[in-house]
């Protein structure tokens, strides 16, 4: 079995100027048997971290935040330059946390796609057809799991999807939301979501630290097969 992990940076709606220009949907699939080694990984990983900088390991490991504090109290004691340091070691080591993980992603310019209305319901129509499609290749069934998110909304698109033709087969359960501070997993795909995010649409502000850079590394891990045509797999229409 497997488990997909699930972030999403962005709004779903249209593009009016004043809200995000983009939908993006980021998953990381972890094999079941790999799923206790991965977790110790980052424990690991979290316990040096608070070893160097007193940053507890209660406190989530949110992205945007360690780049420009806003709702977490606890970074602001940490100079920037050392929170930058810690997202980039945290990225840098995340194919060794899940050597055999693979990363799948969708990001949605809703200028390209003016035509849509709500891209979180074709984001993750996408995901999961994606999701699935590599469940059957494998021949395992797997388990979503999201950050807090449209939690009803998912619940009957997911449903609707598993009557259509062709139906979604290998996906057990609808979607299980979770809060972000509460796992360590979904912490780790938001980092993927932001890394995403910087390449796509980074602002000079960030990339002056490389930030736009970062989501190159984890080529070892992306899903390519997910869209032959993309060089880095990523589902876009």
């Amino acid at each position: 079995m497997y488990f997909l992990y699930v972030d999403e940076s962005g709004d779903p709606g249209r593009y009016t100027g004043s809200n995000t220009p983009h939908f993006i949907l980021s998953g990381l699939i972890v094999a079941e048997q790999d799923w206790e080694a991965g977790l110790a990984r980052m424990l690991e990983f979290r316990e040096a971290v608070k070893e160097a900088t007193g940053l507890d390991k209660k406190i989530e490991f949110h992205s945007s935040e360690l780049i420009r504090p806003h709702k977490l109290e606890a970074y602001k004691a940490i100079h920037k330059s050392v929170r930058v340091k810690l997202l980039k070691s945290f990225i840098s080591q995340l194919s060794a946390f899940f050597p055999s993980g693979r990363v799948l992603s969708v990001c949605f310019d809703k200028q390209q796609l003016a035509t849509e209305s709500n891209y979180q319901e074709l984001a993750w129509r996408r995901l999961l057809r994606g999701f699935d499609g590599f469940l059957g290749q494998q021949g395992q069934l797997g388990i979503v799991v999201s950050d807090d998110t449209n939690e009803a909304a998912l619940r009957v698109l997911f449903r609707a999807m598993r009557k259509e033709s062709p139906p979604i087969t290998s996906i057990l359960e609808d979607v299980i939301c979770r809060q972000s501070i509460h796992s360590y997993y979904v912490q780790a795909v938001d980092a993927i979501a932001f890394c995403l995010y910087q390449q796509e649409y980074g602002r000079g502000s960030t990339r002056k630290f490389d930030l736009h850079q970062l989501f190159k590394t984890l080529d070892g891990l992306l899903l390519k097969e997910a869209a032959p045509l993309d060089p880095q797999g990523i589902i876009r229409h």
